[in-house]
């Protein structure tokens, strides 16, 4: 893949999360401003936060890629990170992180940024890469983000993956409004794009007419694996899990079907 087909990915799935943003915000921002008020509001799973505890959170600088509109940043502070950056490619997301950080008094810090043009001045800055639900797939090109995040931590430093199975790509959505039945429905070897034009609004659930394309990829295990493999990221951690992080596979969970929906990942840099 080129830089050019680099760029026309992630900059029209910029303009469609530019879009849809403030349908997010009018669904939600009302909410989560009062529950963030709250001192040390967390908002991350039992599972998740296990595992952070586990590896060492507290008084660790801590960078968020895809940070969207920053509450899981801004949780991980509240759990006892020291220096806090996010990053995310729609300019409303890191407006509505930013402003909610401040309201809060919850100190983060975040920057606009395509993950694959962040600066080098935050290089060796962070103690841990922290990357959650749904970051992944908007990524054309795995083995050069993991080489972008590498070079954020410090020598020792840790990247934490919490991030929807790829199995999960494989089944219907709830949205699809029919019984569980577990019926494969995707490849699970998918080398192009899913392409959509039809909105993005899975926080409020309204419809619109969206001017936007959006693309997602639906990478292997093996891709991600061998992303981290070939930046010289060593595996300390990895677990499967039944939880739905992607608000997409509800229905399967509460089935009890016993199918991957989640992981947890976490690799170092030994520098």
């Amino acid at each position: 893949m080129t830089y050019s087909d680099l760029k026309r990915y992630t900059e029209s799935n910029r303009l469609a999360w530019n879009e849809v943003m403030p349908l997010h915000q009018r669904a939600a921002s009302e909410t989560l401003d009062k529950l963030f008020f709250q001192a040390g509001y967390v908002r991350l799973d039992d599972k998740e936060i296990g595992m952070l505890q586990q590896v060492g959170l507290k008084g660790k600088n801590v960078v968020h890629l895809c940070c969207n509109n920053g509450t899981e940043l801004m949780s991980l502070k509240n759990l006892g990170a020291a220096d806090c950056v996010g990053f995310d490619i729609s300019d409303q997301a890191i407006q509505e992180a930013s402003q909610r950080a401040a309201r809060s008094r919850i100190n983060c810090q975040f920057v606009r940024s395509d993950v694959y043009e962040i600066d080098r001045a935050f290089n060796n800055r962070f103690d841990i890469v922290y990357i959650s639900a749904g970051c992944l797939g908007w990524l054309p090109d795995l083995e050069l983000f993991f080489e972008k995040a590498s070079a954020l931590l410090r020598q020792g430093g840790l990247i934490f993956i919490h991030e929807i199975h790829p199995l999960a790509e494989m089944l219907p959505f709830d949205d699809d409004k029919q019984p569980v039945n577990l019926r494969i429905v995707e490849p699970y070897f998918k080398t192009e794009p899913y392409i959509d034009q039809g909105g993005l609004d899975y926080v409020g659930h309204s419809e619109y007419i969206s001017t936007t394309t959006q693309y997602w990829f639906a990478h292997t295990l093996s891709d991600i694996l061998m992303g981290l493999i070939k930046n010289h990221l060593l595996i300390e951690h990895f677990s499967e899990h039944e939880t739905d992080i992607s608000s997409g596979h509800r229905q399967v969970e509460e089935a009890k079907a016993g199918i991957p929906l989640s992981y947890i990942l976490v690799g170092r840099n030994p520098g």
